[in-house]
């Protein structure tokens, strides 16, 4: 059984990373002009918005609903993911999950989304199913695989 690799000799710069995915976030946020956050989340005009902290210009119960929702996504979408990527319930469950947790997550991926995982495309969102399945089966024929990441 292979050992996890213990990366605490090779810490990341800060619990941000190198902050890419912060940068992103608060450079979307910060752009949206006051009146339309007004109109879009049904803010008090009077509300104070500080644009000198990209991330603090939206109100903290803001902050917190949309980090609620991602943390609640994240976990349909990696369903998704793994659903398309498996090839579906059979294989999940050969894979080791439960039937019982398929059909529950099923469920709830069909209340949130509307349709079943095997029917519904994020708009943005791309699988490249092809490429996961050649680098899955490149990592089995080469022990030293190199990183596939842009």
């Amino acid at each position: 059984m292979n050992e996890e690799p213990d990366f605490r000799a090779e810490r990341s710069e800060s619990p941000e990373g190198r902050g890419i995915a912060y940068g992103r976030w608060s450079s979307f946020w910060s752009a949206i002009p006051r009146a339309e956050l007004v109109d879009a989340f049904g803010l008090d005009p009077d509300v104070d918005l500080d644009p000198d902290v990209p991330s603090r210009g939206i109100p903290a119960f803001l902050r917190d609903q949309f980090a609620e929702a991602v943390v609640e996504e994240a976990d349909l979408i990696g369903f998704w993911v793994a659903w398309h990527r498996a090839g579906g319930f059979e294989h999940l469950e050969s894979g080791g999950w439960h039937r019982a947790t398929i059909f529950r997550r099923i469920r709830k991926f069909r209340a949130r989304y509307g349709a079943h995982p095997d029917e519904y495309r994020f708009a943005w969102i791309k699988l490249d199913l092809k490429r996961a399945w050649e680098n899955e089966l490149a990592a089995h024929l080469d022990p030293n695989p190199r990183p596939d990441f842009e």
